[in-house]
């Protein structure tokens, strides 16, 4: 459980970091895309590594079924 909150204060941090870098990019006087796109791509990228540790646990939970069901010979 505690992964769980650990886990939900670091999306909620880095989607307000994510957030602060696309309201850089977007209130600049030349507005500035790269710094927009940026803040994009590094939400993407905690999406799919909030995917994947997922996805790693769940087969880390399953694994002592696993050995029960095929036991080493």
């Amino acid at each position: 459980m505690r992964a769980l909150y650990l886990e939900v204060l670091r999306m909620l941090l880095n989607t307000i970091a994510c957030i602060l870098l696309f309201a850089a990019g977007y209130n600049n006087d030349p507005q500035n895309p790269y710094l927009m796109i940026l803040a994009i791509v590094m939400y993407l990228s905690q999406l799919i590594a909030s995917a994947e540790r997922r996805t790693t646990w769940n087969a880390t939970k399953k694994k002592s079924d696993y050995r029960e069901k095929y036991p080493k010979k």
